[in-house]
């Protein structure tokens, strides 16, 4: 069966800017801007069901969970059902206040990590993949959260592109100069061959269908993973090839409620049609239970074939030996 105790959830489609290669700039018309609100969780997650998830990542195919309006609320109200939970934010940190960031900063502890999402190193190479991004207003956030927070993991993650591969140097001066815990340096899949102008040079391209990721550690603060679990999962993985059997990933939730095996199903493209349509209606949590759902006899039929476009490239059998790629979110 799948794992649910690692949670992936969009808890806002709603963002601030437009990053060519988004879903929300690149299938702009099923977009809808939505978010989940903190009944939902109330209602929908049971103290018992709260209790029992290890890490929740929040990260949108479509938004950032910065900008739903209950994030300090949601992430306060389920430390308080399960102390021991493990939060990973993902942002790129534009326009909230200082006295935002402070409270997150209260909210936040040991067990947590933020990634910062910064492609550049001022506001003209950071826009030029992050189009609409507020420089002064990140490193303020940046900044804030350091001065109330010194225990929660911090990572600078960049992505590798053309405008930006030969300054890494000033782009890890930000790292030593905000004192970052490490710098995750991603190079993506999602480029063109031919005109692309945001492409770096060949060998700062991954080539396996997925993200490749480098991280530099600068400090000897513990990073809260799942690795050591995720990784036994994989070892004693047999008959489907598949990471949401490993967890690493972690099952996911949008900010409509629909319930999917991981995010790359719920992209809205059209090579996951079927996965949407069943998610908008039948494996949606307004409308129907968790339990319900992962009841549904669908996860031992249709599912176990493994024919979608995201399956079968993701996760092939000898992608799942690679201790990294099955332990890496």
């Amino acid at each position: 069966m799948i794992q649910i105790d690692h949670w992936h959830i969009e808890l806002s489609s709603i963002c601030a800017l437009k990053c060519p290669r988004c879903p929300r700039v690149e299938v702009p018309e099923s977009l809808l801007n939505r978010q989940l609100r903190l009944d939902f969780f109330k209602s929908q997650f049971t103290a018992e069901i709260a209790s029992q998830v290890k890490r929740i990542s929040l990260c949108g195919n479509d938004g950032d969970p910065i900008y739903a309006n209950d994030l300090l609320d949601i992430v306060g109200w389920f430390k308080q059902a399960n102390p021991d939970i493990q939060f990973l934010i993902i942002t790129n940190g534009s326009y909230k206040k200082p006295s935002w960031w402070q409270e997150l900063a209260r909210i936040l502890n040991h067990n947590d990590e933020i990634h910062w999402s910064i492609d550049g190193w001022n506001q003209n190479s950071n826009e030029q993949y992050r189009v609409n991004c507020d420089w002064e207003s990140i490193i303020t956030g940046i900044e804030t959260f350091r001065q109330y927070n010194t225990s929660t993991y911090r990572t600078l993650a960049t992505v590798l592109f053309k405008f930006n591969e030969n300054n890494l140097k000033d782009i890890q001066q930000l790292v030593l100069t905000h004192e970052f815990d490490a710098w995750q340096v991603t190079k993506s899949t999602k480029f063109n061959n031919v005109g692309d102008e945001l492409r770096p040079s060949d060998e700062n391209v991954s080539d396996n269908h997925r993200f490749q990721r480098q991280t530099t550690r600068f400090t000897d603060k513990s990073q809260p993973n799942m690795r050591g679990i995720f990784l036994q999962r994989a070892e004693q993985l047999t008959g489907y090839p598949a990471l949401c059997y490993i967890g690493n990933k972690g099952v996911f939730l949008n900010s409509r409620g629909e319930f999917y095996p991981c995010c790359w199903v719920a992209n809205r493209y059209e090579h996951n049609k079927d996965f949407i349509e069943r998610s908008e209606s039948s494996f949606n949590l307004y409308n129907r239970t968790l339990d319900e759902i992962l009841s549904d006899d669908f996860w031992s039929t249709d599912f176990v074939k493994f024919d979608n476009l995201e399956c079968k490239t993701k996760c092939t059998p000898a992608l799942l030996k690679d201790k990294h790629y099955v332990t890496e979110w």
